[in-house]
C-alpha cells in the first residue's frame, strides 16, 4: 500500500482578487505575440480553463504567448457573470470610480503592447450558435461552438483578413468534433456596421479598433467544462499555428486528456513555502493547521485559477468555480531555525525541505531532533512522535488531507 507524507514546518494574504499574467515562449521580435485571455465573465469555466492550461501544461518552443486566464477572478470564484456588472461591456468608457477600473487599464495595457499582434478571447456560451433557426438552443441568437469576428477585414500590418483566419479555424475545429452536434460555426457579429451598442463596449472591438486581430472563440455552457476547454484548445491551437507559433504539450488532446489536465493534484504552499497541502480529492474541512501570530498570509499554488480566501475566522481553498476545502487554523508562535530535515523511507536515509510531499511504500521513521517535537497528524503516541517506525495501518483515516486516506500532515 502506497501512502503520502507531507512534511509541514510550522507556521492570512489579505486576498487581493487580481488577474495574473503568464508568458510562455519567448518573442521572436517580430511583433508577433499571441495574447490570449480567459475569465472576463466568472460563469464560464470552459474557457478559463482552457486558458490556465497554456500556462501550466504548454511549452511554445518557437515564438510568444501571453496568458491572463482569470480577468474576472473574484467573479470567478464567486460563480458571478461580474461582480460589478459585465467586465466585457467596459471598454468602451468606464469611470474612473467603477471598481473594475484598474482592471480594464491593466487589460488595455496587455493589448496595447506593441509585441501583440493577436488577441484571442475565450468564452461560454448558452446554446449552439447557427446560421439559420433550428430550435431553441440552436439558432442566429445563440453563441455557443462559434468562432465570433467583429467584421470581415480590418487595416492592421499582421491577420487583417480576419474571417478567412476565423473560417479555418472554424473547419479546423469542426475535423475534431466529439460529435457532430457540436459543430462550429462563423459568427460575424458586423459590431460597426450594425452599430451593435453591446459589441462597440466589448474587449475584441477595442482591439481591432487598434488595428490588432481579435478573435471571440465561444463553447457551449451546454457541454461539460472539459469538452468546452477541448474545444477552446482546439482553436487556440489553430490560431497559434496560423501565427507561426510552435508548441508541445504534456497531455493528449482529446476531451479526456483535458478532463485528466483540469483535475489533476493542486498544490498549495503556505508562508513562504514551508506549508504544503496537496489536494486531491481532498477533506471538505482541515482543522487545527498551524499558522504563525501576527503574520499575514502568503501562498503559492500549481495553477493560476486557486486561491486562499479569508472567510471569517477561517479560510477557504477555492479552483476556479470548484470549492476545494475549508482551513481552521490554530494560531502559534513560531521560528526558523532550519529549512530541512531527515527522515527514513522505505529504508533510505533522506533529506527533506519543508513544503514537500515524500512518496512512501512501506514506513516511515523521522529522527529526533534536539529541542524539537514532531507532530505527526493521524498517528496518536504521545507528545513526542520521533524515533517511531509508521506504517499506514499506523494512521487514523479521519486526520488525512485527502477522503482516500493516503495524504497525511507533519509538523515540526
Amino acid at each position: 500500500m502506497r501512502f503520502f507524507l507531507v512534511v509541514l514546518f510550522l507556521y492570512t494574504n489579505i486576498f487581493a482578487l487580481e488577474f495574473s499574467v503568464g508568458e510562455n515562449g519567448k518573442s521572436l521580435d517580430d511583433n508577433n505575440t499571441v495574447l490570449i485571455f480567459g475569465g472576463i465573465q466568472g460563469d464560464e469555466p470552459g474557457g478559463f480553463h482552457a486558458a490556465s492550461l497554456l500556462l501550466s501544461d504548454y511549452n511554445i518552443t518557437k515564438g510568444k504567448i501571453i496568458v491572463a486566464p482569470n480577468l474576472a477572478f473574484d467573479s470567478i470564484i464567486k460563480r458571478s457573470r461580474g461582480n460589478n456588472g459585465d467586465l466585457n461591456r467596459k471598454f468602451a468608457s468606464i469611470s474612473p470610480k467603477d471598481p473594475d477600473y484598474k482592471t480594464i487599464e491593466r487589460i488595455k495595457e496587455l493589448i496595447l503592447l506593441p509585441e501583440v499582434s493577436m488577441v484571442i478571447n475565450l468564452h461560454d456560451g448558452w446554446g449552439f450558435y447557427k446560421p439559420t433557426y433550428v430550435d431553441a438552443l440552436q439558432n442566429p441568437k445563440r453563441w455557443g461552438n462559434s468562432s465570433v469576428i467583429d467584421t470581415s477585414e480590418i487595416n492592421a500590418s499582421k491577420y487583417p483578413d480576419l474571417e478567412n483566419i476565423a473560417t479555418q479555424t472554424v473547419n479546423s475545429v469542426n475535423s475534431s468534433l466529439a460529435d457532430p452536434k457540436h459543430a462550429y460555426h462563423l459568427k460575424n457579429t458586423k459590431t460597426q456596421e450594425l452599430g451593435d451598442t453591446e459589441m462597440l463596449k466589448a474587449l475584441t472591438y477595442f482591439v481591432i479598433s487598434h488595428h490588432k486581430a481579435a478573435f471571440a472563440n465561444e463553447a457551449s455552457k451546454n457541454l461539460p467544462i472539459n469538452l468546452r476547454a477541448y474545444y477552446h484548445l482546439l482553436a487556440i491551437e489553430n490560431y497559434l499555428k496560423t501565427a507561426g507559433i510552435e508548441f508541445t504539450r504534456d497531455f493528449e488532446l482529446t476531451p479526456e486528456g483535458v478532463k485528466e489536465a483540469i483535475n489533476r493534484e493542486l498544490e498549495v504552499k503556505l508562508f513562504d513555502d514551508r506549508i504544503l497541502l496537496s489536494l486531491k480529492n481532498p477533506r471538505k474541512t482541515i482543522k487545527y493547521l498551524p499558522f504563525p501570530v501576527n503574520k499575514e498570509l502568503n501562498y503559492n499554488t500549481s495553477n493560476e485559477l486557486t486561491a486562499v480566501i479569508a472567510d471569517g475566522s477561517s479560510f477557504f481553498v477555492q479552483y476556479g468555480n470548484r470549492f476545494q476545502t475549508r482551513i481552521y487554523p490554530e494560531y502559534l508562535e513560531f521560528s526558523d531555525p532550519f529549512d530541512e530535515v531527515a527522515i527514513k523511507v522505505d529504508q533510505k536515509d533522506l533529506i527533506v525541505h519543508f513544503g514537500t510531499k515524500v512518496k512512501v511504500k512501506e514506513n516511515f521513521l523521522i529522527p529526533s531532533i534536539k529541542g524539537v517535537r514532531v507532530n505527526i497528524i493521524g498517528f496518536d503516541h504521545g507528545k513526542d512522535e520521533s524515533n517511531i517506525f509508521i506504517h499506514k495501518k499506523d494512521m487514523q483515516q479521519a486526520y488525512s488531507l485527502d477522503m482516500a486516506g493516503k495524504i497525511y500532515r507533519v509538523e515540526f
